[in-house]
């Protein structure tokens, strides 16, 4: 923004506000951000720096097959609304104890029954099964004779990694080359690879380190698909990025389009010129189940800044915690209002032009570079603690101010339910995969599932020299206060 003009627009408010301040100092109108950011209470328009989606229209619309009724959710889905799968497997990072138990094709072939591949775009979330997986739906686009609509494997060595704390076996040059080269040989458009920013935020990172924890996903994958013979603009071509969106509007809103332009800034260093495929989920981390109807409020807020920020692609979570038919419902109701109804994505990038939201996307995108800087120093930030150990330090920070009221959640610290629903204890840590299947290269994990392989097989145990680090375990705030 115009540095005249913001202090033309403060000198004018100035006088105005101290009169009613009445004594007290303008800082206390100042906001502090969790990712340490201080924001002042007015800001005047600013040139636009134009950080939306890439094509027109608006973002696609997932939603989440992770049940043992998974046939029966994708076809209602579809049918209300949704555009696009996601294939959530048990002990995936954004599994939240759920996810598809796959034993085998002929069960795949059935969660997916009565869904065309070629006209529904699918998701892969796996965790360390998501090689296998990606190979199992390469057997079943063959055995079917279509390949889907579009695919984004979720292939995230990173990631997997620091979820559950040991390395995934496919985390090494030439098996992350050679699933890159698997997945496009399936002929759908896409991604294989996956810079996931949600399991940080889930383990309670604040907007700048989730930022950060992402790009150092992003390099560190790109430096090891160069060293596996890949090229690091197409390497960078195959991967997207996946971000957590909450109740926090701005700076959710800022998050997604400082991804933009931090991505951007990869780009330009790898010489390409591919633009940033970006899905947005809503954060568990900030459902309360002791009163899950405030969860409604919480869910519309965080799409709608996912949606406004410029995510490519949107998946909802169900607003109580047994994921009910009416709350999967709910999850393709928001979703169908803001964009049918209230026509949130005709714009690619709302906030554009906007004082508060540049000069918010200017300082998280600064903050989260700091961060990304001091993970790269590191070499291996993951391996290394950092990242746990910046992702411990947001979440006690959060938790801190919620315990001394300033911070609030509804329905949890304040207006507490008359009669609160039950919550069930949070989901175990997923159990690491035990497959002993001896070759590891995508073509014969495809050729395995269709000769009738189970997932598990094909999921091959890590070895027990394999790198560990500490583990970025999902929490809810509201678990630690009862909701």
């Amino acid at each position: 923004m115009s540095s005249t003009a913001q202090e033309s627009l403060l000198g004018a408010w100035r006088p105005l506000a101290e009169k009613a301040l009445k004594g007290q100092s303008l800082d206390t109108l100042d906001t502090e951000t969790a990712s340490g950011i201080r924001l002042g209470p007015l800001f005047a328009a600013a040139d636009p720096s134009y950080l939306g989606r890439p094509t027109l229209g608006p973002w696609q619309v997932v939603a989440r097959a992770d049940a043992a009724d998974a046939a029966e959710q994708a076809r209602t889905d579809l049918e209300n609304g949704v555009a696009s799968l996601a294939l959530v497997f048990a002990g995936a990072p954004s599994a939240f104890g759920r996810g598809l138990a796959i034993g085998s094709l002929g069960e795949l072939d059935a969660a997916l029954g009565g869904v065309m591949l070629d006209i529904v775009p699918l998701r892969l979330e796996a965790g360390h099964g998501a090689l296998a997986a990606a190979a199992m739906v390469a057997a079943l686009a063959y055995k079917r004779g279509t390949r889907p609509a579009a695919l984004h494997a979720g292939i995230d060595p990173v990631g997997t990694f620091a979820f559950t704390g040991i390395a995934p076996t496919w985390s090494d040059p030439s098996a992350l080359a050679d699933a890159v080269a698997g997945v496009k040989a399936i002929g759908a458009p896409g991604t294989a690879l996956l810079a996931d920013g949600r399991i940080a935020a889930e383990a309670g990172a604040a907007p700048a380190t989730e930022l950060a924890f992402a790009l150092h996903s992003l390099a560190a994958m790109l430096r090891l698909a160069d060293a596996g013979g890949l090229a690091a603009a197409d390497a960078l071509a195959a991967t997207s990025m996946a971000l957590s969106a909450n109740e926090n509007q701005f700076a959710t809103i800022a998050k997604f389009r400082a991804a933009r332009r931090l991505h951007r800034l990869v780009a330009d260093a790898c010489g390409s010129d591919a633009p940033l495929v970006l899905h947005g989920e809503t954060a568990r981390r900030m459902l309360a189940y002791s009163d899950p109807q405030t969860n409604l409020l919480r869910l519309t807020i965080a799409t709608f800044a996912a949606g406004v920020g410029g995510a490519d692609s949107v998946s909802v979570l169900p607003f109580d915690a047994e994921a009910s038919p009416f709350a999967r419902r709910m999850a393709r109701n928001i979703q169908s209002l803001l964009i049918e109804e209230s026509h949130v994505g005709r714009l690619s990038d709302a906030g554009a032009g906007s004082g508060a939201v540049e000069a918010y996307t200017d300082a998280l995108a600064e903050a989260a570079w700091t961060r990304f800087q001091l993970f790269e120093s590191e070499g291996d930030a993951v391996a290394s603690g950092k990242v746990a150990e910046m992702v411990a330090s947001d979440r006690a920070s959060a938790e801190k101010k919620l315990a001394a009221k300033d911070r609030v959640m509804i329905g949890v610290t304040i207006h507490p339910p008359t009669t609160a629903t039950p919550v069930p204890p949070e989901p175990a840590a997923p159990p690491l995969p035990t497959g002993t299947f001896a070759a590891g290269d995508f073509a014969s994990l495809k050729a395995a599932s269709a000769d009738g392989s189970s997932l598990a097989d094909l999921a091959i145990a890590p070895p027990a020299d394999a790198a560990t680090c500490p583990p970025l375990t999902p929490s809810r705030v509201a678990a630690s206060f009862g909701g």
